[in-house]
């Protein structure tokens, strides 16, 4: 450390809010822990387990905000610590305390599809960057064998903080758009912030995601103004909405060739009366868009409404696709943005919300397919001379992403983060060329990180595998971003999300992001071809 006296680093689990998860996830943590121990002590480094397991609740995760901070008040203000990730973890559980730490700052962990630490680094990574905390972060699926993490982790012991090869992002100022371009995106801007986006967004930062909240300031400086709704609202339109309503839009569904894996037993398989919920939180997301003039919308489910009803997530797949059932406004008697895709930022991150309305406006004007989603970069390997990139999500993807309604299952959400059920919307993303981006806020500053990429057709044993290792109940895109493998993206993506929709706009939505005052970066090989 910068400090060369001290041979003690300090490692910290953090985990999820639930003991449930921190049951089934503390055994893959054990494991890391030890790898990470063993990394640290071939570099002559002794590392201190401060966060201990609890026999009560049968992990050592920390749980709660509040124990970060009663961990970080008895440390050293100086002390280098690291944050040890295997599996997800809600930041706030420990950014929040590291806002006065010090000390050198280090997340570790990771690189598993099963046990995704790698999607919780980029979490911290981003809600640290959101706080103004400097940090650094390292991966490995191999620690003390991995010579490559070993190298940096040597450098982060011995000068307390190590940088990543940032070559695969440029400027996006630096680059040669179109004129056709710069027009179409001057004009979209402008109509922006005449005419104003209004982003919709429920109770947002209930799963500790910091970085999904924006400045609302810097946010309406570019002309997409929050509207901040509350979880209780939802739930009371949701009460207004008639089991007739909700089962015509199921029977919408089921007409349009949509599979659901029905059961009898509530408690751990999919239900009548638990999809009917979702079909009415579906009537009362579009009424509130409705009432509110919303361009878009953002539902968190976890964790205040999962004690209160089933999953938001096959309700956000529907908002999210232009083909979706007719919702009625009940003061005008008109359908609801009928035929559009309402963007629906999943988990209330605006950082996906501003990128998913600024491509729906592009694609619209250009008479192309509107529908975007989110994905966790959830995982990644070799795949045909190619990393793809496996970017899964638990529903909210489009079924046009899939090719339609009669390629999309529904399954029963897991019974450990979901415990009152609900569907999935569920499928393979089909092949083609994509548009991907990131919204953020970092040390005050707003950005965007965009690129192209495609999503590529993998035989059906490698498909099956890559379920298997992560969620086969929720939609997933394999996806190859040229110059953004596994190293660029984990180096400086700004979040555990990343935002895609079909077709290459990558220039209009530079053009339309520097017109409305948006610092811009272009990342992967795209960017060479603009150079």
């Amino acid at each position: 450390m910068k400090n060369k006296k001290s041979k003690t680093v300090y490692l910290i689990s953090n985990g999820d809010y639930r003991d449930s998860a921190g049951v089934v996830c503390w055994p893959k943590q054990e494991e890391t822990l030890k790898a990470v121990k063993a990394a640290f002590k071939k570099l002559g480094v002794e590392p201190d387990l401060v966060t201990k397991f609890d026999p009560k609740r049968n992990h050592g995760f920390l749980t709660r905000q509040s124990e970060g901070a009663g961990v970080f008040a008895k440390l050293e203000p100086t002390a280098p610590v690291v944050i040890v990730l295997s599996c997800w973890a809600y930041s706030h559980h420990v950014c929040g305390p590291l806002q006065t730490h010090k000390g050198p700052i280090l997340l570790v962990a990771n690189f598993d599809g099963t046990w995704p630490g790698l999607v919780a680094l980029l979490n911290h990574a981003g809600t640290l960057e959101r706080l103004g905390v400097k940090h650094s972060r390292l991966w490995s699926d191999n620690f003390a064998a991995d010579p490559a993490f070993m190298q940096k982790l040597r450098t982060w012991v011995e000068k307390g903080e190590v940088a990543h090869d940032e070559s695969h992002v440029v400027d996006a100022g630096k680059l040669k758009i179109a004129p056709g371009a710069m027009m179409f995106g001057k004009d979209l801007a402008a109509d922006i912030i005449r005419e104003k986006r209004i982003m919709g967004q429920f109770d947002p930062g209930c799963m500790g995601m910091i970085n999904a909240i924006i400045n609302p300031a810097k946010l309406g400086a570019i002309g997409m103004p929050v509207e901040y709704l509350n979880q209780s609202d939802l739930l009371a339109e949701m009460d207004l909405v008639s089991d007739n309503e909700a089962q015509d839009h199921l029977n919408w569904l089921i007409k349009k060739g949509t599979t659901f894996v029905w059961g009898t037993d509530g408690r751990t398989e999919l239900v009548h009366e638990q999809v009917i919920s979702q079909m009415k939180m579906y009537s009362a997301a579009c009424r509130t868009c409705q009432r509110f003039g919303l361009s878009s919308v953002g539902i968190p489910y976890q964790i205040g409404l999962m004690r209160q009803c089933p999953a938001s997530d096959l309700v956000e797949g529907m908002l999210n696709n232009q083909d979706r059932p007719k919702v009625v406004d009940p003061e005008t008697r008109k359908p609801i943005a009928k035929d559009k895709a309402i963007p629906h930022f999943n988990e209330g991150d605006m950082g996906s919300g501003v990128p998913q309305v600024l491509m729906c406006d592009i694609y619209e004007r250009k008479g192309m397919p509107t529908e975007t989603t989110l994905h966790d970069v959830r995982w990644g390997r070799e795949y045909d001379g190619k990393f793809v990139w496996v970017f899964l999500i638990s529903g909210a993807a489009p079924p046009a992403h899939f090719g339609g309604w009669n390629k999309t299952t529904c399954y029963r959400q897991s019974p450990m983060y979901f415990p009152l059920g609900g569907a999935t919307c569920s499928g393979v993303s089909k092949p083609g060329t994509i548009t991907w981006a990131r919204f953020y806020e970092r040390f005050g500053e707003i950005g965007m990180d965009c690129g192209t990429g495609e999503v590529v057709k993998v035989s059906e044993s490698d498909l099956n595998d890559r379920l298997a290792k992560t969620n086969k109940e929720w939609p997933i895109a394999n996806v190859h971003i040229p110059g953004y493998d596994r190293d660029q993206l984990m180096a400086s993506h700004m979040s555990n999300h990343i935002t895609i929709g079909y077709g290459d706009i990558l220039q209009e939505l530079v053009a339309t992001s520097l017109h409305l005052g948006i610092p811009t970066r272009v990342a992967g090989s795209v960017k060479d071809k603009l150079l």
